[in-house]
């Protein structure tokens, strides 16, 4: 019963998975789900028809996720071939306010505060290149994409162009 119930929650938990995970998740959820039907199989009391119905629940809700992921799997293929264009897109605003404020915001000496023209001043007459690439990869105390590797090179770049605007550059 004890297998029974994790695949019962793996299976809870494969609607916020990313998509391997759901993958993943739903493979081991049907390989629990075929072990305990097989236990159940072999036991002929009620616990073990009891177990047999929600093993075939558990098998169902994962063949239900991964229908549920295919058409995840068309919409995100087209989204991968438009990357380009969507990079002019990137909110890098949002991108600021989610990952940057942080240390952006005027708390972290050392770290430019967006607004504050002194500032960026020097930072801004290094061109935008240099800031990208220092955003990029790093530069002094501050670690590569800000600490946050799951951030695209676009998103980066939008949110170093929004700070830099609005701390006196034409970007």
């Amino acid at each position: 019963m004890n297998k029974l119930l994790i695949a019962v929650m793996m299976m809870a938990g494969l609607t916020a998975c990313s998509q391997e995970a759901k993958q993943e998740t739903q493979e081991t959820a049907q390989a629990v789900a075929s072990e305990v039907k097989t236990e159940a199989a072999s036991a002929a009391d009620a616990t073990a028809s009891a177990a047999q119905e929600a093993a075939d629940k558990v098998e169902a809700a994962a063949s239900k996720a991964e229908e549920a992921a295919k058409p995840e799997e068309k919409a995100e293929a087209p989204a991968a071939e438009a990357k380009p264009a969507e990079s002019a897109k990137v909110d890098g605003k949002a991108v600021f306010e989610a990952n940057c404020k942080a240390c952006h915001g005027g708390l972290i000496p050392g770290a430019p505060a967006v607004g504050k023209k002194e500032d960026w001043a020097p930072r801004i007459k290094q061109g935008k290149d240099t800031l990208h690439k220092h955003a990029l990869e790093g530069f002094n105390s501050m670690p590569a994409k800000g600490g946050n590797s799951s951030l695209s090179d676009d998103e980066v770049k939008a949110a170093v162009d929004y700070m830099a605007n609005e701390s006196g550059a034409k970007f």
